[in-house]
């Protein structure tokens, strides 16, 4: 996903062919293919049978949680700089960018039983 959105933030100069914006999400969209559904197995299968509805449903509640709370905080952004430019467009993928590296350094905590 952050190799995805390092290729999608070289579109911010508009001499850059908009092709690179289609690969740049395509690379990103299938690191989200990967990663969604892993997880949820991951989660399971680490879980003790007892605690496996419990670990799912909080699991949809973080994502659904982060990702209105991450929309909500990014949008204000985006209205607190109006006109927006190409800086302000670049420093939002950067920072997802930045988010998905964050969690791939972090990925290797994860040990399966």
């Amino acid at each position: 996903m952050a190799s995805g959105l390092a290729v999608t933030a070289l579109l911010v100069p508009p001499s850059v062919p908009i092709v690179v914006g289609f690969v740049g999400w395509a690379v990103t969209g299938l690191g989200i293919g990967l990663v969604y559904p892993s997880l949820s197995t991951l989660t399971l299968e680490l879980s003790d049978p007892a605690e496996q509805g419990r670990n799912s449903s909080s699991l949809q509640l973080a994502d659904s949680i982060f990702s209105a709370s991450a929309l909500a905080v990014g949008g204000a952004l985006l209205a607190l700089a109006v006109p927006p430019t190409a800086a302000t467009y670049l420093a939002g993928l950067i920072l997802a960018g930045g988010l998905a590296l964050l969690g791939f350094l972090t990925a290797g905590r994860v040990r399966v039983r």
